[in-house]
């Protein structure tokens, strides 16, 4: 696996140096930006937290399968410039508890546009994706308890994160307009060991691996892209 990500990062510089090196044939050249809502659906391996939380008497601890935020991306002559924010929670709520599994993710990238059609983009990108989950349990008391029962009464709270940052490795297909709708899949190759935190400092040690493993995301947004021929059309009537 550390073969094909190694293989895959060298083929995104390779072709983002080969855009940079040679002149490029499309010369009627095309700008435009869009602003997008991502869908995300990460896949995640998780399993060795979940185990643990299960054998601690404590409800699942399953992230949501999509997420939802907000995104831009900039077109400047075949290259593709996008950041993104993504989140997503899973809650359950019974009468005795409140459980809460958030996903979150922050990413930025570049592609290069491997077609000579600016309404069309097929692309291999390379950028940065930090990603986080966040657990939470609280225990609830009765509805008609009173001040003095609930300041006696010593209810459990547990909420627990992990955060990692990834070198993100994808491949993306988008048709522009005035609207966007881009397709994409990601491989996550991590940048750091994955850690288990409290109160965002304190590390847990002994805890279970996560692994972001890869991701598929939709991207729907509106904007507009205009080539030079068109602006020229434009300001010249």
């Amino acid at each position: 696996m550390k073969k094909l990500a190694s293989l895959l990062a060298f083929l995104c510089l390779a072709t983002a140096a080969s855009a940079q090196s040679q002149p490029d044939s499309l010369k009627n050249r095309a700008f435009g930006s869009y602003i997008f809502i991502p869908v995300e659906f990460p896949i995640i391996d998780n399993k060795g937290f979940e185990n643990a939380v299960a054998a601690a008497g404590l409800p699942d601890a399953k992230q949501p399968p999509a997420t939802l935020g907000i995104g831009f991306q900039f077109y400047a002559n075949r290259g593709i410039s996008t950041i993104s924010f993504a989140k997503g929670t899973r809650r359950k709520e019974k009468d005795t508890y409140l459980t809460e599994m958030e996903y979150r993710s922050f990413s930025f990238n570049f592609g290069y546009d491997l077609t000579k059609s600016h309404r069309y983009a097929l692309y291999p990108y390379l950028g940065f994706k930090g990603n986080g989950l966040n657990y939470l349990y609280r225990e609830k008391l009765d509805e008609t308890t009173d001040l003095e029962d609930y300041l006696e009464n010593d209810l459990q709270y547990k909420e627990i994160h992990n955060s990692r940052a990834h070198l993100d490795l994808g491949f993306g297909f988008a048709r522009q307009s005035f609207y966007l709708i881009n397709a994409r899949v990601g491989y996550l190759v991590p940048l750091e060991k994955s850690r288990w935190t409290i109160n965002d400092y304190l590390h847990l040690s002994a805890a279970p691996g996560t692994r972001y493993r890869f991701y598929f995301s939709l991207n729907i947004g509106f904007g507009a892209i205009f080539t030079e021929d068109d602006v020229r059309r434009r300001y010249s009537n």
